[in-house]
């Protein structure tokens, strides 16, 4: 059994904002990957073994850039942290919109930037921004209903996917109405992650296609995106309040 217990209010409006923000990442994920040079900016392990390989290679324009690019990733994580106690007290839905708010700054800025001046020096240099804005989404839209989640990539979701599929399974056998009500618990999970997973490569098969149409300005449909999602969230927030 996990570990962990979900909630799942009557409005769909959360599960709705998490896939905006899952697509979101899939159109920056593919820009990376297909116009500069496969520089995914979402997750690290990728960064950490092409900054190996510049260092092989002696590319120090590189290294530099792409150790300053893992720095503002972890900047925003430790920035996730300290940010919602230093500026609300910890109110983790005035920081949600707020994170909501920088990360469409940062990708408004991104589709400003000069792109072939700064992917000469290094492809990795020109998404400083997005390195940035995923760690600030990573660590702040952690759980959907409770449950561990990531919109920015796929590894852990495939892999808590399966493990919560094969104990639904396992539970179904079951014959007590325990065992059928933690059947019931596994499967919203196993869906919880397929729905997500489906966001996210929909967000990147788009992504692929757009980043040819739209090229840089692909960045603005991400900012445009973000916004909304930030005034849906606010809405929902002085809603749920009154």
């Amino acid at each position: 059994m996990n570990g962990y217990s979900i909630s799942l209010p009557a409005p769909r409006r959360e599960e709705a904002r998490f896939a905006a923000l899952a697509v979101n990442a899939g159109f920056a994920g593919s820009f990376g990957s297909v116009y500069c040079s496969h520089v995914f900016a979402n997750a690290q392990t990728g960064n950490i073994i092409s900054l190996a390989s510049e260092i092989h290679s002696g590319d120090w324009a590189g290294v530099w850039s792409r150790t300053a690019a893992v720095g503002l990733f972890i900047l925003g994580i430790y920035l996730s942290i300290r940010l919602p106690y230093l500026w609300f007290g910890g109110d983790q839905r005035r920081w949600k919109r707020c994170c909501l708010l920088i990360e469409t700054a940062c990708f408004l800025l991104q589709g400003l930037l000069p792109f072939e001046q700064l992917s000469a020096i290094s492809p990795a240099m020109y998404l400083w921004p997005v390195f940035f804005a995923s760690a600030l989404q990573y660590n702040t839209f952690t759980a959907l209903h409770g449950v561990p989640v990531s919109t920015l990539f796929t590894t852990n979701n495939l892999r808590q996917m399966t493990l919560h599929a094969t104990i639904w399974r396992q539970k179904c056998r079951g014959l007590t109405p325990a065992s059928q009500e933690e059947a019931r618990q596994e499967r919203r999970i196993t869906l919880i992650y397929i729905a997500v997973f489906i966001a996210f490569f929909g967000g990147i098969l788009g992504g692929v296609y757009l980043t040819y149409l739209m090229e840089t300005r692909l960045m603005f449909l991400c900012a445009a995106i973000l916004f909304v999602v930030w005034i849906w969230q606010r809405w929902d927030d002085r809603h749920t309040a009154d």
